[in-house]
């Protein structure tokens, strides 16, 4: 189960908010959602390179699972 949701697909929220939501809240081992959407894309765009950024700067390596 995942453990950290980026609310990407809510367009009320800022991309820099959507970052910080996963920024606070990831961990090593940590499942993050993102969405491949529409709604989404403006959000994901900003934040995904953040998020990998921060995982890169950490040492910490990643997986994709579906």
């Amino acid at each position: 189960m995942w453990d950290v949701l980026s609310f990407d697909w809510d367009q009320t929220i800022s991309p820099e908010k959507c970052l910080e939501n996963v920024q606070d809240s990831m961990e090593p081992g940590s499942i993050v959602v993102f969405h491949d959407s529409l709604k989404a894309e403006k959000n994901l765009r900003f934040a995904l390179p953040g998020t990998l950024k921060l995982m890169g700067e950490n040492g910490w390596k990643g997986l994709a699972i579906s």
